[in-house]
């Protein structure tokens, strides 16, 4: 069963009823981070939960009105990316899942250089939240962290990895916490 909601865009980042950022700093190059990010291929590699993710029939190049669709611990999203700035932040809102979980809702992460080679990933989560995130709501600023922190301590050995195929990076990850 599919739940629709509401289409919003980037100024839902203000005015949402619930508005949650964690953030951290990865040992890899900013433009590294966004191929892996705006790539969704790879999210099974290192996003926890994601087994399978694609922009579907959207023909390239892909960017703002792109279509995607994820899963992800068992529940189906349809995307529409608002917000594709080359290398620095890349949004969408979630237009149809399989789970309860909004009336609507956004995400963006956001990415800055940070000194020596690393990356400072910003994710914001805008929502109009449905109840059983409404239930969840004390849990979710630590949820979101350990997530965050998960997923990119799994995207920095990712990137290492590949970095044996000619990427320059390395894995250690250095803070996260919760704005």
């Amino acid at each position: 069963m599919w739940f629709e909601l509401r289409p919003v865009d980037l100024e839902f980042l203000r005015t949402a009823p619930k508005v949650y950022v964690a953030e951290c700093t990865i040992a890899a190059p900013r433009r590294a981070a966004w191929d892996a990010f705006t790539h969704p291929s790879t999210w099974r590699s290192w996003w926890p939960g994601v087994t399978s993710a694609s922009y579907g029939s959207s023909p390239e190049p892909y960017g703002v009105g792109t279509f995607r669709e994820a899963r992800v611990s068992g529940q189906r999203y349809q995307e529409t990316i608002v917000a594709w700035d080359e290398e620095r932040r890349f949004a969408y809102r979630i237009d149809r899942a399989t789970i309860p979980i909004a009336h609507a809702q956004l995400e963006c992460t956001e990415l800055y250089d940070e000194a020596g080679n690393g990356t400072r990933i910003r994710w914001t989560i805008a929502c109009t939240p449905r109840l059983l995130m409404r239930l969840g709501a004390p849990f979710f600023p630590r949820i979101m962290n350990r997530m965050l922190l998960r997923a990119m301590a799994n995207l920095e050995v990712y990137l290492q990895r590949q970095s044996t195929e000619g990427l320059d990076t390395s894995a250690s990850l250095r803070e996260v916490r919760s704005a």
